[in-house]
């Protein structure tokens, strides 16, 4: 029998037929030599499409998940958290990802399919051995059945590829794990042939297996091809092509195109019910606990579903903010997860995961205007009438009669031992513990008070605003007059270091010492006003009613600078930020979003993750949030209770904080289009810009084993929102960094205590996307190149200060130029030249004066098709310059003093050539370019002989390559740094050509 299968060695592919102890490679000649040179490869935030369970230790699995072309192994620590065991790299030759994942425990033998590959990994926990296998079509889904009880570890394994044809193969281990024989038994191509987008192979033997596919066309296909080619039970019902499939329960859940949730019953393929939760595609799925069931989608959402004999319906919608839900896996009150851009984390369950939520009415017979929660037993209530309470699990009492309270004034001290509330002219403060009473009468009418820990603030008409003291006995008040030019209503207040920082209703932020106004902060919130404001690690923090929240440097000595600006989450929508909460070592920002729909949110200020979303009714109530401690139906600091007023009552709405646990974190939540490094104290900084409108910076951290000390992960230091569209270039020249995107926007920003700091934004005239930059100098004056969507050039000029600007047009498109859409720069001898590629094929140099007017343009026409990459060197009184194009081909211009030049051409890459990079060491001109055919290719450019001759390439493991790095890591070594879907660090050893710096 002439076999479908072929074995691919750790080098290459093996027909079986010919298989030899000594491996014959047959790679691609573009990547023949590539594992002489390649040190190691690392793919960070590479997608997460699979997680699976190692082992059946119910107290301590290990989960395995995938990681691109890698696989991480993971297993809790002692304090319950998920840590990194060791990674291994299973298609390191092919690069594709991984998609499946199946491990026999006993044996410690792991499968792993992607594409038309299979790995066979032995000793996986341990040594290694691994083999794989090549197929020709693409796999869909794989099936191991592991016969024990035979001699010679006989595995049967069962492959479906995409067309619907299912394969079944013997593999025998007994001439030693690293010779496997494999043998094709039989093959059965379906008569349904179809397009498969999911699919599920269940059953214990071949003569049991049942496959039930997912097409394109929504329909769901049961077929038993030991038994017949044709299909058992054709299912029809959705309206889309089908992304997930699951059995439990002898049940059949789908969900597809149609964002809906579909279930089925198994024994008689009858249609039982569906429910609608996302708004958008979900993409997976997996089995819960109980009878539950749940999905991930799109937009990062995961939808927990209740589901009976014949119903199913929503029970939970969680926003993650993560990204593209791809892979899920419930184990022990976990729900792991894993994005298409590289996210791995988890979410937390209760035990009792059906009732993760209760709702109530307390005190139903009062008329409530509004009330604070002192404990979960004890309640203070102002009703209608003006009456306060002090209601409790046993009794209501009756505190005081104030007919003309203020509603939204009821306010409880911090140490939870005060109550005070203000009407016209008149506050009164009462102890909770005895009830003692005493008040306190202004000269002007009380528009707002606030607790500043023990004391209070008063903020009255006319915009007087005063701080006042009541003694331990409550016998006597001390009262401060804050002396505060300005006309603005205070409507937050806290204090820091004797410091008080206020939030105005017209969007300011003023700081107080000593009662005198020291810094004003005029519109920190636009127009809005400012909700709360709050000291968490060193930074003040504020959010307002337009919606963002700001970061702020202080010290003692300096006045207030804005660090950083952006949404409260980017897994949900906060249309009004009100109040930031302190709890569980946590840190949260509550709000209301949606005008008419009125939901109460709660975010985590790290990670954005939403942990409750409940109705309510609106922001324009009385309400309180707090965290309940530990009883016999909730777990410790775990369980959220929300109450707030509606129709006159307090509702009560008790909920379990599913709180988001990060493993591995990701970047972007989209593509990344460029990143800069840049170096603080010889460390580096990375900033990457993204499709998703964020800027993010991160450090790449080493791992601390021996061994593997190139090899680590992603330490994200901060994230910014400050574009409204995509960022398409980022440009760094220590201290500075600038980002250019959609709707002309430009960024300045300095990094500064491992943070980049907000200096100066522009959005030019008119709606166009800036698609390059590049600073040529940073002293005395800021100055940049900026090329345009419009065929604009431009170069930018800041004062130091950032107190003038001035912006000159350089080219504008003419004469068929087309669209610049390269920019660099190079010093050639104490003058600074400037050169541009076009989307037509033209190349232009320049030299730019002190002036800053253009001198010796040329205009070089290189290609017919558009130049989509460039890169400047000079030395030597020579100028080098290297130009990718759309075909792929790589050109580089060795320019004399003259402005004459010698053009060598290499048309090595298939595809369009997006970054290079000239780099010159003390025995070798090197170039380094990245394709969108995924490869890394290196160049040896010979200025004496004008030749540029192809060297190494190294495949890589992530998609749509747009932004190159190289940096020198030693004498030996030298690191490639890769950005596109993931980011992919390339070390390249001491082999020729070496890469010292000279």
């Amino acid at each position: 029998m002439k076999s479908l299968l072929t074995t691919l060695s750790l080098i290459g592919d093996i027909p079986v037929s010919s298989y030899k102890p000594t491996p014959s490679s047959t790679l691609d000649k573009k990547d023949s030599q590539y594992v002489q040179w390649t040190k190691l490869m690392k793919s960070l935030c590479a997608p997460v499409l699979t997680i699976k369970r190692g082992d059946e230790d119910v107290d301590c699995p290990v989960l395995l998940a995938s990681n691109g072309c890698m696989i991480d192994s993971y297993k809790k620590d002692h304090n319950g958290l998920l840590v990194s065991q060791h990674q291994t790299c299973v298609f390191e030759e092919r690069k594709c990802n991984i998609y499946g994942l199946t491990y026999l425990d006993k044996q410690d033998v792991l499968f792993a399919y992607g594409e038309k590959l299979v790995a066979v990994i032995h000793q996986f926990s341990s040594t290694p051995q691994k083999q794989v296998f090549t197929f020709k079509d693409w796999i869909q889904a794989l099936r191991v059945f592991n016969k024990q009880e035979e001699p010679g570890h006989s595995v049967e394994l069962v492959t479906l590829s995409i067309n619907n044809a299912v394969q079944l193969f013997r593999l025998d281990a007994s001439g030693g794990c690293s010779n496997l024989d494999i043998e094709e038994v039989t093959t059965v191509n379906s008569d349904y042939r179809v397009s498969i987008t999911h699919s599920v192979l269940d059953g214990d033997s071949w003569n049991s297996l049942r496959t039930i596919v997912g097409t394109v066309m929504g329909d769901i296909i049961i077929s038993y091809p030991s038994k017949s080619s044709s299909p058992l039970h054709v299912l029809k019902h959705h309206m889309g092509m089908i992304f997930g499939l699951l059995i439990k329960c002898n049940l059949l859940f789908s969900v597809s195109d149609d964002r809906s949730l579909h279930m089925w019953s198994l024994d008689d393929a009858r249609h039982l019910d569906e429910c609608y939760g996302h708004s958008t595609r979900p993409f997976s799925i997996c089995d819960g606990p109980q009878n539950v069931v749940f999905t991930g989608s799109q937009d990062g959402s995961i939808c927990m579903w209740l589901f009976g004999e014949s119903f199913v319906s929503l029970l939970k919608l969680i926003h993650t903010g993560c990204g593209v839900i791809r892979s899920l896996l419930f184990v022990s009150q976990e729900l792991f997860f894993g994005t298409d851009y590289g996210f791995f984390g988890s979410v937390t369950f209760p035990e009792n995961i059906e009732n993760m939520q209760t709702v109530n009415l307390i005190y139903p017979n009062l008329t409530v205007q509004s009330f604070v929660t002192v404990s979960q037993q004890c309640y203070y209530i102002l009703d209608l009438q003006g009456t306060l309470y002090e209601a409790n699990a046993v009794s209501l009492s009756k505190i005081m009669q104030c007919s003309s309270a203020r509603s939204n004034s009821l306010k409880l001290s911090p140490c939870r031992k005060y109550v005070a509330f203000s009407e016209e002219k008149k506050m009164h403060v009462i102890r909770i513990e005895d009830h003692k009473y005493s008040f306190f009468c202004a000269v002007d009418q009380i528009l707002d008070l606030f607790w500043v820990d023990n004391r209070l603030f008063l903020a009255l008409i006319n915009f007087k605003n005063l701080l006042l003291h009541l003694s331990e006995d409550m016998s006597e008040w001390v009262n401060h007059t804050l002396q505060i030019d300005l006309q603005e209503i205070v409507s937050c207040v806290t204090i820091h270091a004797e410091d008080l920082f206020l939030g105005t209703n017209k969007g300011s932020i003023v700081v107080v010492r000593d009662l005198k106004m020291k810094q004003i902060v005029k519109r920190a919130h636009g127009k809005n006003g400012v909700t709360d404001v709050k000291f968490y690690r060193n930074k003040l923090l504020s959010i307002g009613r337009d919606g963002k929240l700001c970061i702020w440097k202080r010290d003692c000595e300096n006045p207030l600078q804005l660090l950083s600006w952006s949404k409260p989450s980017t897994a949900i929508e906060m249309e009004w930020p009100c109040r930031f909460l302190e709890a569980t070592n946590q840190l949260y920002v509550a709000g209301f979003r949606g005008v008419s729909i009125g939901n109460f949110i709660l975010v985590n200020y790290e990670s954005g993750h939403c942990v409750c979303d409940v109705w309510c009714g609106g922001r324009r109530r009385s309400w309180c949030l707090s965290v309940l401690e530990e009883n016999g139906n909730c777990e410790a600091s775990k369980s959220l209770c929300f109450e707030f007023v509606i129709k006159k009552m307090i509702s009560r709405i008790t909920l379990y904080m599913s709180d988001l646990r990060v493993i591995k974190p990701n970047l972007h939540l989209s593509s990344i289009t460029s990143i800069a490094v840049t170096k603080i104290d010889q460390k580096e900084f990375y900033v990457t810009g993204g499709i998703d409108a964020m800027l993010v910076l991160s450090r790449f951290t080493n791992s601390e084993n021996g061994y593997d000390k190139l090899l680590g992960s992603v330490e994200v230091m901060q994230r910014l929102q400050a574009h409204s569209s995509s960022v398409y270039c980022v440009c760094a020249m220590s201290p500075y960094l600038i980002s250019v995107g959609g709707k002309s926007e430009i960024f300045i920003w300095r990094l500064d205590a491992g943070n980049l700091q907000h200096l100066f934004n522009i959005r030019m005239k008119g709606d166009c996307r800036l698609l390059s930059v590049q600073f040529v100098s940073v002293s005395p004056y800021i100055r940049f190149l900026v090329s345009c969507s419009d065929g604009k050039l431009m170069i930018y000029e800041l004062s130091s200060a950032l107190d003038s600007k001035k912006q000159t047009v350089l080219f504008e498109s003419f004469g068929g130029d087309g669209i610049m859409v390269k920019v660099s720069c190079a010093s050639l001898n104490d003058i600074v030249v400037c050169g541009a590629v076009s989307s037509t094929g033209i190349l232009h140099i320049w030299s730019l004066s002190e002036l800053v007017d253009v001198k010796d343009h040329r205009r070089i026409e290189v290609e017919k098709c558009g130049l989509s990459a460039l890169s400047m060197y000079s030395e030597d009184e020579l100028l080098y310059v290297g130009v990718g194009s759309e075909s792929g081909t790589v050109s580089v211009f060795q320019f004399e003093k003259n402005w004459k030049y010698v053009r060598s051409v290499n048309c090595w890459h298939s595809a369009t050539c997006t970054d290079l990079h000239l780099h010159r060491t003390a025995q070798s001109f090197l170039v380094f370019s990245i394709a969108l055919d995924c490869r890394l290719a290196v160049f040896l450019y010979s200025p004496g002989f004008e030749t540029l001759s192809f060297q190494q390439s190294v495949l890589l493991n992530v998609a749509d390559p747009s932004s190159l790095i190289v940096s020198v890591v030693s004498n030996q070594l030298a690191k490639c740094i890769i950005a596109g879907t993931s980011i992919c660090l390339v070390y390249l050893d001491e082999s020729p050509p070496h890469f010292c710096d000279r």
